[in-house]
């Protein structure tokens, strides 16, 4: 009888140990929330603050300094100045913002004077998406890029990227008088546009009613 409790005794014991290395085992090995949000391309654009052309993360923009309404540092950045108004008109496009193809914006200033562009795009439901506003230097030729440009063309070397994404369904510039706009969207295929090398474009189709940007105007 003795030997046999401790023959139970001794399996008992064998069995809290196996348990016991087995639950250690799993603690170890398993992924920490940290590791796992990691491991999920969604959390990484989210933690890295990034976004492609098919955003989980945050949208970007990235406008240099000089073009910049009111540039970090500046005395404009610390006190509210409302600027004047400027005659302008307003124009309505569809950007296309996928992982293979972007949009792309050229903005002339003809005026001797600087002028201010300002950019917003909306969700399906007409909510707010990015919301923008750029200054061009007078007689100068600006770039909007939704992607990265990278390219050895030096009237690219300032390129502003606004990601426009797939959650952009359309778009309103507000243009000032003197400031022209023309835009196509390109074919990229991975995301980074060389407009040197990559010709396949289509022309965007600007409207000053919002209603006839999916729809043409029949008469």
């Amino acid at each position: 009888m003795r030997n046999t409790n401790n023959l139970i005794r001794i399996f008992a014991a064998v069995v809290i140990s196996l348990f016991a290395l087995g639950f250690l085992s799993l603690v170890l090995t398993r992924p920490s929330l940290t590791a796992a949000a990691a491991s999920s391309p969604q959390q990484v654009d989210i933690l890295n603050g990034l976004a492609d052309s098919n955003p989980t993360g945050p949208f970007q923009v990235i406008i240099p300094a000089e073009y910049q309404v009111n540039p970090p540092g500046s005395p404009e950045a610390v006190q509210v100045v409302v600027p004047t108004p400027e005659p302008s008109t307003k124009v309505y496009f569809t950007p296309q913002d996928e992982n293979t193809n972007t949009t792309i914006l050229n903005v002339y200033n003809t005026n001797g004077y600087t002028s201010t562009v300002y950019l917003k795009t909306y969700y399906i439901n007409g909510s707010l998406t990015i919301s923008t506003s750029i200054k061009v230097p007078p007689k100068n030729l600006l770039r909007i890029a939704g992607d990265t440009v990278s390219t050895i063309s030096a009237s690219w070397s300032k390129v502003i990227l606004i990601n426009f994404t797939t959650f952009s369904a359309y778009a309103e510039l507000k243009v000032p008088l003197g400031v022209k706009v023309d835009g196509y969207i390109v074919g990229d295929g991975k995301g980074t546009y060389d407009p040197l090398t990559i010709t396949n474009t289509l022309p965007l189709r600007f409207s000053t009613d919002p209603y006839t940007i999916f729809v043409p105007t029949l008469k």
